[in-house]
């Protein structure tokens, strides 16, 4: 009986654990200019395509 408690005690810090990380990962996403990177970069993306599809256009015509 003792053994099937440590186990399941085990099993519960483990539990923790992940939980624990699950949180840390989230954090960063709460972080003060985080989305504004994200919307940042998102525009320099979307620039970078704009470009590549005007240039591609152009060599078509030419």
């Amino acid at each position: 009986m003792q053994q099937t408690l440590d186990l399941l005690d085990t099993v519960s810090v483990f539990d923790d654990q992940s939980l624990e990380l699950g949180m840390q990962e989230l954090e960063a996403m709460e972080a003060p200019g985080f989305w504004t990177g994200v919307a940042i970069g998102v525009g320099i993306v979307g620039v970078a395509v704009a470009s590549a599809a005007l240039y591609s256009a152009i060599s078509v015509l030419t």
